[in-house]
């Protein structure tokens, strides 16, 4: 267990870079003209679509002799368990290049879906589908999470199935810069999960309530859910966050090219007597979903899926505030919070919002320091994306108010 562990710790060093840019990852559901989402299956499926789409690309991936991704090194095309169409996009240095990659996707895409009469729609949870109507899409992955999860939380299901997320990747230039921005930005995940928050419905009926899927994900699976034990504290390291993926269980392993059900033995019994292989390893930390997780890179997770504009917008603000990481944390005071004062937070802003007092502040101020510090420690090349997210934080609203999307 101590050699997967030092393994673990090192895949993840191994993400070093000199350069530090950002990737961004934006799910979409494809709906009809009743807003419903197009299922994988039949000659109108979302599987056609992306048979239509697949001569643009070089490479194309496959389950179960079904087609479900698509790549052409600057993006990637894949689905999510109930179809929801992702696109992931290659970190880049400015965002306009991002905001350009994201134009030839839809330049690709909007024809064909306009063939059907289908539209791409950014939104956080289903428009107007219940999960118990929404068929996965042919993974055995899929498959065996969704059995998983029927008896560890309540909401699994509704995560799978009902929900569309905007995340962004940061990079890293060593484990000390790693930690300093993983730590922040577990203590900056409830606060950003409500400038983004952008459901206004679930299950079908009126959302009144804020950051549905912060509620959903704090009931999928304790294990490999919300923050990562340790993951504010001023200790935390690699070997900590390897300790924590040896203690989770994979749900599945992937044997002589089967998918294998695990159940709940954790990876370090799995791999008791077996040193494991670099892509065993990065399937160990793809079964994760914390709010913050470590690849090779930091990926931040709690944002709604939003309209390509405020995803642009939103990037730069995570952008700019770590390129203030040394004023954050002096702001913030970061080397006082801990797990505890982060869930709490989150309890809060679901509560009570912008109004909120979380980290010894009130929410409305973080917000306008953390929006100060991206203004200023931007280029002018990135600085002009910030009119959406000025909009949210000076207006005290989130995405779901100030938009009319369904």
């Amino acid at each position: 267990m101590i050699m997967n562990t030092e393994k673990i710790a090192a895949y993840i060093r191994s993400g070093a870079k000199s350069a530090e840019n950002i990737g961004i990852e934006i799910e979409h559901f494809i709906v009809d003209k009743n807003n419903s989402s197009v299922s994988y299956y039949g000659e109108c499926g979302v599987g056609k679509i992306l048979t239509e789409l697949s001569e643009a690309f070089d490479n194309r991936s496959y389950s179960e002799g079904q087609l479900i991704g698509l790549s052409n090194g600057r993006w990637h095309l894949t689905l999510e368990p109930a179809a929801q169409l992702e696109i992931s996009i290659e970190p880049c240095e400015y965002i306009d290049e991002i905001e350009s990659c994201y134009n030839d996707f839809l330049e690709m895409i909007n024809p064909v879906l306009d063939k059907y009469g289908y539209r791409l729609l950014c939104i956080g949870y289903q428009p107007s589908d219940k999960v118990d109507e929404l068929d996965l899409i042919p993974k055995r992955r899929y498959e065996l999470m969704d059995r998983y999860f029927a008896d560890t939380g309540i909401y699994g299901r509704n995560m799978m199935r009902g929900t569309a997320s905007t995340q962004v990747s940061i990079d890293f230039t060593d484990e000390v810069d790693c930690i300093k921005k993983f730590r922040l930005a577990n203590i900056l995940v409830p606060l950003l999960a409500l400038i983004t928050d952008n459901s206004p419905i679930f299950e079908g009926k009126p959302y009144n309530g804020r950051m549905i899927r912060t509620t959903i994900w704090n009931s999928v699976d304790n294990a490999r859910c919300g923050i990562v034990p340790g993951g504010a504290d001023v200790y935390f390291s690699f070997k900590k966050y390897a300790e924590y993926i040896m203690n989770v269980p994979p749900i599945f392993i992937e044997r002589d090219g089967a998918s294998v059900y695990t159940v709940s033995k954790r990876l370090k019994e799995i791999y008791d007597d077996h040193e494991m292989t670099e892509s065993e390893i990065e399937h160990a930390l793809s079964m994760v979903f914390p709010d913050v997780r470590l690849k090779q890179y930091i990926e931040i997770r709690p944002a709604d899926s939003m309209p390509i504009n405020y995803a642009l917008s939103y990037a730069a603000f995570v952008k700019g505030i770590f390129n203030s990481l040394d004023a954050v944390y002096r702001y913030l005071n970061v080397d006082e919070i801990t797990d505890s004062d982060v869930m709490y937070a989150k309890e809060e802003l679901i509560a009570h919002g912008f109004n909120a007092c979380v980290y010894n502040k009130r929410a409305s101020d973080i917000y306008e320091f953390l929006f100060m510090s991206a203004l200023t420690s931007l280029s002018s090349r990135d600085r002009c994306y910030l009119s959406e997210i000025k909009e949210l934080i000076f207006s005290k609203q989130t995405p779901k108010e100030v938009l009319d999307i369904i």
